[in-house]
């Protein structure tokens, strides 16, 4: 059995592919997965990571104002399908999976083209253009939030499964976590995430809290984009703030262990690896996703109690120290939020998806 992935241009995009892969193996060991995306893409770096054959298209997204540019993206895309076409001619797969973003448009519009049977993925409250364009053509649409549906009315079938987390976020041990990263048994420590691309409000923010919070015996893990990396260091060094600060950590799932607080955007991929560890939230949503739909995912989660968020314009250090000083004196509240969060995870995600993906391939062999 042969089964083709695609998605990305985000983490968000590609590692609920991944988990779903990890399904698929468990439950059929002899299933072949390959991979198909954008070169030198973020998906291409953490698909060849693991070890799993990654096929590369042409694939462009729309920008918001970028008039000249966005002129060569049907003609980009065009390309991308016929080289997907040619791609999956010679592989035959036997189902495909889109997880969704730009990069999965032309692999999944391929499939289609040769009568490959397509399962989708939705992360987002709010379904992004390649969902919406191609949830026609499913045999099954995987969403994570039950309001995804209304904006799907052509689906064939559409089924509430959350978002696929990969296996290493079931195997947690918080002191060995700790003792690996080097930080204090003890320490509360706040985890900084601004997804696969960072997030300099949030990279500059913790800077500028650094001062109160370690003071306060805070210890920092803090994922943010080559460009603040520098800035951010230094800012650890002059305070004397014990902080770990990457542009990205291969073992995300340690750091997701060994942390108390979670403090990051609000993409769909992200609240759902929180959740399944259950680490309170400070929810920062992008401003500028498309239909603002991170807003919605992080009202979502703040709603069920798990989560504070503040709005992007109002993130500060100094709003950043005061909402974390204030969850510190109230362990009642961390622990609800902790208990409310592992309410909203799926963890079963991966392995429904994984069933249904083998379902429809078994359907195609026979």
């Amino acid at each position: 059995m042969r089964i083709m992935i695609t998605g990305g241009g985000t983490g968000g995009h590609i590692f609920p592919g991944i988990a779903v892969a990890e399904a698929i193996e468990e439950l059929s060991p002899d299933a072949e997965i390959f991979f198909m995306g954008r070169r030198g893409s973020i998906e291409e770096r953490v698909v060849s990571g693991t070890g799993r054959r990654f096929v590369t298209v042409p694939s462009m997204g729309v920008i918001r104002g970028a008039v000249i540019r966005n002129v060569a993206v049907p003609f980009v895309v065009a390309a991308g399908c016929l080289k997907a076409v040619s791609a999956l001619a010679m592989r035959r797969p036997d189902a495909a999976v889109g997880t969704g973003g730009f990069a999965s448009l032309p692999s999944v519009v391929a499939a289609r083209a040769l009568g490959v049977p397509i399962v989708l993925l939705e992360q987002n409250s709010r379904p992004g253009l390649a969902t919406k364009t191609l949830s026609r053509f499913a045999e099954v649409v995987h969403v994570t939030f039950v309001e995804s549906e209304r904006y799907l009315p052509r689906a064939r079938r559409i089924e509430h499964s959350g978002n696929p987390v990969r296996r290493g976020f079931n195997e947690l041990d918080r002191a060995a976590a700790r003792r690996a990263l080097g930080l204090g048994q003890e320490a509360t420590v706040v985890m900084v995430v601004g997804g696969s691309r960072g997030a300099r409000r949030l990279s500059l923010a913790v800077a500028d809290a650094m001062p109160r919070l370690s003071a306060a015996g805070v210890e920092f893990v803090i994922q943010t984009a080559v460009e603040e990396l520098e800035h951010v260091r230094r800012q650890a060094v002059s305070t004397g703030a014990r902080a770990i600060v990457e542009v990205f950590f291969e073992e995300i799932a340690r750091v997701y262990a060994a942390c108390d607080i979670v403090v990051s955007r609000a993409g769909a991929t992200t609240l759902a690896e929180t959740a399944i560890v259950g680490r309170p939230a400070i929810l920062v949503p992008y401003p500028h996703a498309t239909d603002d739909h991170q807003m919605k995912n992080a009202r979502s989660v703040g709603n069920a109690g798990a989560a504070v968020v503040i709005p992007d314009g109002e993130f500060t250090g100094d709003r950043l120290a005061d909402t974390v000083e204030g969850l510190l004196r109230d362990r009642t509240r961390l622990t609800s939020m902790s208990s409310a969060a592992r309410v909203l995870a799926r963890p079963d995600a991966a392995d429904r998806v994984a069933q249904d993906v083998l379902a429809v391939a078994s359907r195609t062999r026979h």
